[in-house]
Formats: structure tokens, C-alpha cells, sequence
């Protein structure tokens, strides 16, 4: 199998140039020669070094920079400010226990997570 580089719309979109599962896509394994229409910052973003990655001491510190307003990439993805937000308001009213097992996961799992009990919590307000 060889690598390729794809972006989140491959799938859906038939014009997609840069996705293996798309018919005629043409596919590299050079980051900076992606060619895709759907996304021509994807090769900028691949090039980018992550800012902090699954298990380091300091993502926590890395997520409220990225609150405060500074672009970061934790797990080759770029975290926005919202998503940022979410976590640490649910890792801050944790308790110390939690907090470190909130901190081991990887970065989809803690805005799942983030996500799921501001959902239920928004959801609890309006019964």
C-alpha cells in the first residue's frame, strides 16, 4: 500500500485530487506537492511540527495558549479555541485523579469527552 495524503472531504467529494478512494484522484507521497482544490493549505499544515502530542506533561499548558488565542497542533491536528475551552473547563473541575487520566488521552478522545458532558450538563439546564 502506498502512503497518500488526504483530506476530509476525499470521500464525498468526486473533484478531490489528493484522496486515495476517489476515482482519477491523483495521489503523492510528498506533502508539499498535494494538489488538492478542496484544500490547498492541507500540505502547509502536514509540514507544521506539532506543539505537543499524547502523553506529554505539558498539553494541558499547550491548550490554554491555544484558548488564549495562539494556533497550536497537538496529535497532527490543529486545536481551535473553542474546542481548547472545552477541555480545560471540564479537565479544571476535575478532580486531581481525573484530571491526570484526562490528560493521558489522546487529543479526540478529551474533546469527545469535553464535548459529551458540556452537552449533558446544557442539556440538564433545560429540563
Amino acid at each position: 500500500m502506498r502512503p497518500a495524503f488526504t483530506h476530509g472531504r476525499s470521500a464525498w467529494h468526486a473533484g478531490a485530487v489528493c484522496g486515495s478512494n476517489v476515482p482519477d484522484a491523483r495521489i503523492t507521497d510528498e506533502p508539499s506537492l498535494v494538489s488538492c482544490p478542496d484544500c490547498p493549505d492541507a500540505a502547509e499544515i502536514e509540514l507544521v511540527p506539532d506543539d505537543a502530542v499524547t502523553g506529554d506533561p505539558h498539553i494541558m499548558q499547550t491548550l490554554r495558549e491555544t484558548r488564549d488565542g495562539h494556533s497550536r497542533k497537538i496529535d497532527v491536528v490543529v486545536v481551535d479555541a473553542t474546542t481548547a475551552a472545552a477541555i480545560l473547563t471540564v479537565y479544571e473541575a476535575a478532580t486531581p485523579r481525573a484530571q491526570a487520566k484526562i490528560a493521558g488521552l489522546p487529543l479526540t478522545l478529551m474533546a469527545s469527552l469535553a464535548w459529551g458532558i458540556l452537552r449533558d450538563e446544557a442539556e440538564g439546564e433545560d429540563r
